[in-house]
Formats: C-alpha cells, structure tokens, sequence
C-alpha cells in the first residue's frame, strides 16, 4: 500500500462536488486568491475549479497523512497548478471535463492526467484529427501499419494520450503536437514516440482508463509505476481519509 512509485489517480463525479466540499469544509479550505477565482467563474466552471481544487488537496492528503489545510498551489505560465512548497518530491496534476474530475499524485517524477467526455462528435474528432496529424509519408504508413495489427489508437484516445504527456512534461499544446505517436502494447501500456525529445520521451509510460461509459482518463508517469484508481468514496464531515482504499485499476481495451 505505501509502495512510493504507486500513481494514485483520483476521480470525482462532477455531480458529487458539493458532497465533498461539504465533507472537507468547503471554500473554507481554499486561499483568498482561489476564492477569488472561484467567484469570478460561471456556473459549471464554478463546481468544476471548486471540485478540483477539493481533490487535489484529498489526494495529497491521502498520500501524505496531512491535513487537506496543508495545501498551497502557484501556477505555472501554462497555468497548471503546482504545490507551492516542496513535500519530498511529492507531485500532482488535475484534469476536469463535464461530468468528471481527475487528479493523478506522485513522488519523485513528473506525471499529467486529461480526461475527456466520450464518444466525440464528428466536427470534434475532425478538428482534433488535424491537430493530431502532421506526420511524414512514412510516418504516417507506419501508423497505418500499427492500427492494422491493432496496435493504433483512435482520435480520441490519441488525444488524451498528447495531453496527458505534454501536461506531465510541463509544456503546451504548441510544442510538438504532429511529433507524437503512441504504441499500445498488450500489458495494457503505451509507449511515446517524440521526434523533438526522443531520449526523454523514453521515460515515460502512459495509461488509459474508463472512469464511467461516458469519460476517457489517461495518465503519463515518468518511470512508470502501478496504478492505483482512486474513486472518491461517500464523504460525509471529518471523513476518515486514512481509511480511503484504493481499488484494483482495470487496464483500458
């Protein structure tokens, strides 16, 4: 259980944001400058930087044994929160969408999460299709070859897999996108090809989960590491967060 290259990945049901908040205190827990924020939001946006913020301080938490008050966040200039103070390596990253929260911890490397709203609809996937797609003639015969030995991924596991990776290495969208490629291997793993940062990309290991039948979660560790799947239980005040089990995490098909 205390296994220190675990990644733990967090998720909340978007539904369930006001049953955590009034579990762990609410905007009471959040800075002046986030409440600020928060106000500053429309509606959905709103439950969505309140339930992300609630979580990442429950998951550190969950990991650490500190209470969830301990928590301090700066952003980055590509606006990603990190903790403000160093806690021995420990490492987080968030990702919302409609209907779902998710936060992925670790210790000692980088790590990023994104999660989508699937299936997505035919303008979507054609636009995030010519986002995707910049490979040469024989990149893109290459990529022919793996989907038909099955080995391929579709768009909208493609991109996950870019943001998630991208987020973990701490750079935007811009750097590099039509210079991934990603190879499913039959343990359930991937493995990224990145034409701009080869050596580095070879550290890194990246996986996909379903959530709930509508949301599609992937998850890039530096270094790999077991997955642990979180579900936030029913919380109810002063919940015991040291009695929080994680769940077997069931590989993506």
């Amino acid at each position: 259980m205390n296994d220190p290259r675990a990644v733990d990945l967090w998720t909340l049901p978007e539904d369930r944001v006001q049953e955590l908040a009034s579990g762990m205190g609410g905007l009471v827990l959040l800075t002046p400058d986030e409440r600020a924020r928060h106000h500053r939001l429309r509606a959905g946006c709103r439950r969505r930087f309140l339930g992300g913020r609630l979580l990442c301080r429950l998951a550190l938490s969950a990991r650490t044994g500190l209470p969830p008050a301990t928590w301090r966040f700066v952003r980055t200039g590509h606006g990603r929160p990190e903790l403000a103070a160093d806690h021995d390596g420990l490492r987080f990253n968030v990702s919302h969408t409609d209907g779902l929260i998710v936060c992925a911890v670790v210790r000692g490397r980088g790590c990023g999460v994104d999660v989508e709203r699937v299936p997505f609809d035919d303008d979507k996937a054609t636009r995030l299709n010519a986002l995707l797609d910049g490979p040469s003639d024989a990149e893109a015969e290459a990529r022919a070859d793996a989907d038909a030995r099955g080995l391929g991924v579709a768009v909208s596991e493609r991109w996950v897999l870019t943001e998630a990776y991208l987020k973990g290495l701490g750079v935007g969208l811009a750097d590099g996108l039509p210079d991934l490629a990603f190879r499913r291997h039959g343990d359930g793993r991937f493995t990224v090809t990145d034409h701009l940062r080869p050596a580095l990309a070879a550290r890194w290991e990246l996986a996909l989960l379903r959530p709930s039948p509508h949301h599609l979660v992937a998850v890039a560790t530096e270094d790999g590491g077991p997955l642990r799947w979180r579900p936030v239980p029913p919380m109810h005040p002063m919940h015991p967060m040291h009695r929080i089990q994680p769940v077997q995490a069931t590989p993506y098909r």
